[in-house]
């Protein structure tokens, strides 16, 4: 299908879906966000570079600003067919904050092919991966570690409190699902096709073909 096509196609759907005049209000949006992906896109690629990514694939479409904080001796890592999304308007499931990506200490950050996330936090001191085709949904936060230290003390001094952090890596597998305002903590494995309920908080493993959900997240049943 040729470029044309991919534009009217939407908009012959706008058509049947919609009653008039919400048509124009709807095209307008739709023309503004293939327009804003297209610059947003650009700007991404230009500013993975600067930050010195090692790897960003075919056909990244980013939505919004992307924010990205590197340390030294950092490594992040993007598949093909990636979708970030930052911008209000072109997810209206209530993002409430940009796509970042953070890594401290020598983080690792490696997100597969075919993701889409929208607003999602990665920060990472040790490793997070993601698989190929895994939908992270609005406002998913995903730690490999805390922020600060444990020990009261510690956390006096900000030197000491920094150095002083727990981390565990984060694996994510194929095909695997996290709704809206999910947060998925240091140390956590998922399985292919599991599913995270929204709103939960992952702390330990989830094998695939689950479905979990809750604070903290425990099983609810197997995928159907």
């Amino acid at each position: 299908m040729d470029a044309k096509a991919e534009t009217m196609e939407p908009l012959k759907n706008i058509w049947l879906k919609f009653d008039w005049p919400n048509h124009l209000w709807i095209a307008r949006d739709l023309l503004a966000d293939r327009w804003s992906a297209a610059i947003w896109s650009c700007l991404a690629r230009i500013q993975l570079r600067a930050h010195g990514i090692h790897r960003v694939g075919h056909n990244l479409r980013v939505k919004g600003r992307l924010h990205i904080f590197t340390r030294r001796n950092h490594s992040i890592e993007i598949g093909d067919n990636v979708m970030m999304v930052s911008r209000f308007r072109s997810n209206p499931s209530g993002i409430t904050n940009p796509c970042v990506l953070d890594t401290l200490m020598g983080g690792k950050i490696r997100i597969g092919n075919h993701v889409g996330m929208s607003g999602t936090i990665l920060s990472s001191r040790s490793s997070i991966i993601i698989g190929d085709h895994v939908k992270l949904g609005s406002n998913v936060k995903i730690f490999d570690h805390n922020y600060h230290s444990l020990n009261a003390e510690t956390r006096r001094d900000g030197l000491l409190d920094r150095q002083d952090v727990r981390t565990a890596p984060v694996a994510i597998g194929e095909d695997v699902f996290v709704g809206t305002n999910a947060t998925i903590l240091k140390g956590v494995t998922i399985g292919t096709r599991a599913i995270i309920a929204a709103g939960s908080v992952v702390t330990k493993d989830i094998p695939a073909n689950e479905i979990w959900g809750g604070n903290p997240a425990v099983q609810l049943k197997m995928v159907p």
